[in-house]
């Protein structure tokens, strides 16, 4: 390895001489997002030569993102494209937190429920290999070098005469804790500026991995430049710190040795690929006019210096009893004199998926463009006179800049003078659980890149467990605060189908699940892959079952366990 590569601890892949082969790194991390940061914050100062290795700058660029562009296999649900999940740059996806808090961006922290790590009996291919307990002490190191504040996550800490928990044996209260954008846009980044046992490659695409003739040890990294560039990387130990579209896309394309990709002697890559859906339960009207402090814990509030967020969930003997998945609750509030609903109700049933206009519109457009005439073409026609409103909420009012001041994610309300006067109801949001199936899943498309990689296809779509279970505790939801006397919750619907507000709550998960059993699972306990010894996953991927928290803090957790292992691993 050329000595001017170790003096430099950031390195531009695009001016490392062409075929270069670097090999003086013990650990190897492909991402600088979140979790590969975090990752690499365990290895400083440790004497473990690490290289993290980054597609992007500390900037956007747009070429540089358009690596991400994929396929979506056309279905009802209109699962996004997940260019929009993605931004290839130092720091990641953490450059897309949108949590305002005090003018600075934040991110939600929560751990999973206990019970998600659990087999459950009505939620298929359900349980974590270890229980949450195992996660635990990980979930605190998270915590801290997040610097999310207090690692409690017990309601009744948060709880008092003005904020208080709503009480319901059918019902739970939550709470979320707040991230910092900056701890990985700068903390953190210049940690790595600053380590000499860390080296950061940026501008630099892993494309393939290449293992030895019997696939069990990952041998090279190839890495490729968009300014044509290329070199290796042969490194002891690998983890790969991408997302749960990255991670099985470079899985599948690294068939050069295991011609079905590596780690997929059981056909497990890709599969099982969970989101969370963000859905508009409707709006609760106060049963007595003046009683929104009645639902000050489940806004924004401050406890001995802590940002902390109140949500509402079914109790767990709740989902066991109905036989559904996880929903969070959160409530914002409606203005009395806002425009904001009055833009939005001459549109439709505001919703992002099995729209019948949308769906027509869509196979008119690519038909028009193949120069050819669609079968029914009349009856796509008629569907899309009768659901313009559709159209125009999907295409025009869903995109407009416009929004109100407080949503579900940004909160605060009740810190505003007068609130009582200022707003007449809440907008009630449902953050969903998806069921984990094997036909959702990342696949690779016969078209690449730019360079040369395969690009990703999605196959994806709702099954009845996801709609039942929101449609559900909607009902649920609504009996429950009828019951106490709260108000009446009207909720909306297009027919028996949720409203959808966004298909993607760009959360993807579970490709590359977590099992003991090679045959059920990509990655063990541990997060390494079954049948390669030196090589290790670090993300959302390896989630066998997405629960309804927030998946960050998990990730940092796994990412520091993992960190933890190779640790152990290279000491022996």
């Amino acid at each position: 390895m050329p000595q001017g590569v170790v003096a430099q601890m950031i390195l531009d892949g695009r001016t490392i001489p062409g075929s270069t082969s670097l090999d003086a790194f013990d650990v190897c991390i492909v991402g600088a997002g979140p979790a590969g940061l975090i990752a690499a914050n365990e290895f400083l100062g440790q004497g473990i030569r690490t290289c993290v290795i980054e597609s992007g700058g500390f900037e956007s660029d747009a070429a540089t993102q358009l690596l991400a562009e994929s396929e979506v296999e056309d279905n009802d649900d209109l699962y996004p494209d997940p260019l929009y999940a993605h931004d290839r740059r130092v720091g990641g996806t953490s450059a897309q937190w949108d949590v305002r808090v005090d003018r600075k961006l934040y991110a939600h922290l929560m751990p999973l429920d206990a019970a998600d790590f659990l087999e459950r009996s009505w939620v298929p291919n359900s349980g974590w290999p270890f229980g949450a307990g195992t996660l635990a002490p990980f979930l605190a190191r998270a915590q801290a070098a997040s610097q999310g504040g207090i690692f409690d996550y017990q309601p009744e800490a948060y709880a008092d005469e003005a904020h208080p928990i709503f009480q319901s044996a059918r019902l739970a209260s939550r709470v979320l804790s707040f991230g910092p954008q900056d701890t990985f846009q700068a903390i953190l980044p210049s940690r790595i500026r600053e380590s000499r046992d860390v080296t950061l490659l940026t501008w630099s695409n892993v494309v393939e991995l290449l293992t030895n003739k019997d696939s069990d040890t990952v041998s090279e990294v190839q890495v490729a430049c968009l300014n044509g560039n290329r070199f290796k990387i042969r490194p002891r130990m690998l983890i790969l710190a991408q997302g749960a579209f990255d991670v099985p896309r470079l899985l599948l394309a690294s068939r050069s040795i295991a011609a079905a990709g590596l780690g997929n002697h059981n056909d497990l890559v890709g599969r099982y690929l969970m989101d969370r859906q963000i859905v508009k339960a409707g709006v609760l009207t106060p049963a007595v006019p003046g009683r929104l402090h009645k639902f000050a814990f489940y806004d924004m509030h401050q406890v001995e210096g802590n940002h902390v967020l109140g949500k509402l969930t079914l109790s767990p003997e709740t989902l066991a009893a109905e036989g559904i998945l996880g929903n969070l609750i959160s409530f914002s509030p409606r203005e009395r004199r806002s425009v904001y609903p009055w833009l939005h109700r001459p549109f439709g049933r505001q919703t992002t998926s099995r729209s019948p206009a949308h769906r027509s519109a869509r196979l008119l457009a690519a038909a028009l463009r193949a120069r050819q005439i669609p079968s029914r073409a009349l009856s796509h026609l008629e569907k899309i006179a009768c659901g313009l409103d559709d159209l125009i909420y999907i295409r025009v009012v869903r995109r407009m800049s416009y929004r109100p001041e407080f949503n579900f994610d940004c909160l605060g309300w009740q810190a505003t003078a007068d609130f009582e006067r200022r707003f007449s109801s809440l907008e009630v949001h449902q953050i969903c659980e998806q069921s984990s199936h094997p036909e959702n899943r990342i696949l690779l498309s016969d078209e690449c890149d730019d360079t040369g990689m395969p690009k990703a296809r999605i196959a994806f779509r709702w099954n009845t467990l996801d709609v039942f279970s929101i449609i559900r505790t909607q009902d649920i939801i609504k009996e429950e605060f009828s019951r106490a006397g709260i108000g009446d919750l009207r909720l909306d619907r297009r027919g028996d189908f949720p409203i959808v507000e966004q298909m993607s709550a760009h959360h993807p998960s579970g490709t590359t699940r977590m099992s003991q059993d090679p045959k059920l699972g990509v990655v063990d306990a541990n997060c390494k892959v079954h049948g390669v010894s030196n090589l290790f996953v670090a993300s959302s991927s390896v989630f066998p079952t997405s629960g309804f928290a927030p998946p960050t803090l998990t990730i940092l957790a796994i990412a520091i366990r993992v960190a933890d292992r190779i640790k152990e691993v290279l000491g022996s």
